[in-house]
């Protein structure tokens, strides 16, 4: 009953961020703060976790809040984070991220292109926001590791 009042907070989280973002381009620290514990309420989830499965989502935590936040915003690096912990819980660990970061870059290309919003030097013409599709590939990447 706790993971799945823990998952429903986890994409009850993801939901508003990502209205927020769209509306404002910016997201409150505030869903970020239910967001983490909440990713915590699936405990004890389906896998085993080791040592090793902690220090990959430390490693990934440091370079989303160090590293990426400098590519894209951090209200996205914070997404990117909590999504990560959960995934861990949740017994994908760093392949799951991997996946999950790889599909959310593919939506936000392949949307950016048919919307021709992407110049001649790769950038965005216009800044858009990115926690939708964070959003959208973390839905999907739970859907095929829990299917």
């Amino acid at each position: 009953m706790t993971a799945l009042v823990g998952t429903s907070a986890v994409f009850f989280c993801l939901a508003a961020a990502s209205i927020e973002d769209i509306r404002t381009h910016k997201v409150s620290d505030y869903i970020w703060w239910v967001f983490a514990p909440a990713c915590l309420m699936i405990l004890p989830g389906p896998a085993k976790l080791t040592v090793w499965d902690f220090l990959e989502c430390l490693y990934v935590i440091f370079i989303q809040q160090h590293v990426m936040s400098r590519f894209y915003g951090r209200a996205d690096s914070h997404a990117f984070s909590c999504c990560m912990v959960f995934l861990t819980f949740a017994g994908a660990g760093l392949e799951g991220h991997i996946i999950h970061m790889s599909i959310a870059l593919l939506y936000l290309t392949i949307a950016q292109l048919l919307n021709h919003n992407i110049g001649k030097n790769g950038k965005l013409k216009k800044p858009v926001p990115f926690i939708p599709y964070i959003s959208a590939s973390f839905a999907l990447t739970l859907a095929a590791l829990w299917h």
